[in-house]
């Protein structure tokens, strides 16, 4: 990658986090975290490193400790101990016998203490104690410093059971790369079988995510007195895997969907601005390769080709030639003040007559309920100098854009831009206004870059 692609990767990344700033998420819970599971890159977080109670959120520990340390295919025979643990239930009785898989996978479906007692038991052969240890050292080598175990359920224990926002999403992002993991989390329904009864059971998750959110794909919820309502929530689309903490929440199941939008706008943008900036290597690459061929032999022809600096035109064939653009589209971004951002990507287009570029926008606004809203973009290029005759050259870049785009909630926005060089890169940026007639404060101004490819 040139380095003026990589400028102009690196500015569009700048105008992301200035959107990130300004439109952080609208949530009441003590405290959230938001991560890409895939880099551990922090997409929002408040109170990260906060003390709180995990409640059940536990359970994902437990699931992680159980598949290093234990065989999935042995079979539990569930003690009394175990049965009479009180809380969120499996229902297991004394002398139950089921396999440590479908142990795992009853006790993150419905959140069963008395299945993670067993599980506990199990694979610590005898002592449930080993088991919290092995939770602990787990926790330690991962670098939730913050964290510590005192049961594999979850129950309270102020003085020794307690976790961060944090904590818990560096420990999921692990889990997510064991393989086997997802199955435990990622099903509303899961089937277990008792190999003493002769029964199999079906059980539904607590998750409420699950099937109901796109790309849902686990992972555990909880909730005590203490600890209030905790979730952590994980996503996937387009290939990135993502997380989100909740705890002592109002709403925990709105919280995590907001969260999880937020998260999956801020890395659709990155992946844009990436895709851009590659597409600009790779066109200003190919364009080297064609001037180099142009500067080293002369073509046949009446009319003699020459070898361009970014910018200049090349002369048509015949004088009447209408006027060309020399970009094909434009990657834009903006950041208003208010809590808004947009983006939008145009492809060149013939309009009336005039050259200009359109397509669709999309804008993200905290303070709404309906968060994104779709539109479409129209830009028309401005002309510093007019071609003066026959002889001059007829394709070149627009030195302004003027800019007006529509939203399917009513709102608009305006903007005019001015072309600047960016380390020998083109480039356009300037004021832009948005009208929105729902809002008190009906106009807001940000600005914009545009990264012509």
């Amino acid at each position: 990658m040139h380095l003026r692609s990589k400028v102009l990767l690196v500015l569009a990344c700048l105008f992301i986090q200035t959107a990130v700033v300004a439109a952080a998420p609208q949530i009441n819970s003590e405290a959230v975290y938001v991560m890409n599971a895939d880099n551990n890159k922090v997409l929002y977080e408040k109170n990260g490193d906060i003390i709180m109670y995990p409640a059940s959120t536990t359970k994902i520990m437990t699931t992680l400790v159980a598949m290093k340390h234990g065989d999935l295919d042995s079979v539990v025979t569930v003690s009394s101990t175990a049965s009479g643990v009180e809380g969120s239930s499996l229902e297991l009785k004394p002398g139950d016998q089921l396999t440590l898989r479908d142990l795992l996978r009853g006790m993150m479906a419905v959140s069963g203490n008395d299945a993670a007692q067993a599980v506990a038991e199990h694979v610590g052969g005898g002592s449930a104690q080993v088991f919290i240890n092995w939770m602990n050292e787990e926790a330690a080598a991962l670098g939730a410093t913050h964290t510590h175990f005192s049961n594999p359920h979850g129950l309270p224990d102020p003085d020794n059971h307690y976790t961060t926002a944090h904590d818990l999403a560096i420990i999921t992002a692990y889990a997510y790369q064991q393989p086997g993991f997802v199955d435990f989390v990622s099903h509303k329904y899961q089937t277990i079988r008792y190999i003493n009864r002769g029964t199999s059971e079906k059980v539904e998750s607590f998750n409420e995510l699950l099937e109901v959110y796109p790309g849902s794909n686990g992972v555990k919820s909880g909730t005590t007195r203490a600890a209030g309502q905790c979730l952590v929530a994980g996503a996937k689309r387009n290939g990135v895997q993502l997380i989100a903490v909740v705890l002592k929440s109002g709403d925990r199941w709105k919280d995590a969907t907001t969260l999880l939008d937020y998260g999956f706008e801020q890395t659709g943008l990155e992946q844009a601005a990436e895709k851009a900036a590659v597409t600009k290597s790779a066109t200003t690459d190919e364009a080297s390769g064609k001037n180099a061929k142009l500067g080293s032999a002369e073509p046949s022809g009446t009319e003699k080709s020459v070898q361009l600096k970014s910018g200049t035109a090349i002369k048509p064939n015949g004088a009447d030639q209408a006027v060309s653009y020399a970009y094909n589209s434009l990657l834009e971004f903006s950041a208003y003040g208010g809590g808004s951002a947009d983006a939008a990507y145009l492809s060149k287009a013939k309009l009336f007559g005039m050259t200009g570029y359109i397509g669709p926008a999309v804008r993200y606004d905290s303070h709404k309920t309906s968060k994104t809203t779709v539109g479409a973009r129209l830009a028309m290029p401005i002309l510093a100098n007019e071609p003066s005759g026959a002889d001059q050259p007829v394709s070149f870049n627009a030195d302004r854009l003027f800019e007006f785009g529509v939203y399917g909630n009513g709102s608009a926005d305006a903007a005019y831009l001015s072309k600047v060089e960016i380390f020998n890169s083109e480039s356009y940026i300037g004021p832009a206004v948005k009208y929105d007639s729902h809002k008190a404060s009906k106009l807001n101004v940000g600005v914009r870059l545009t990264v012509p490819l």
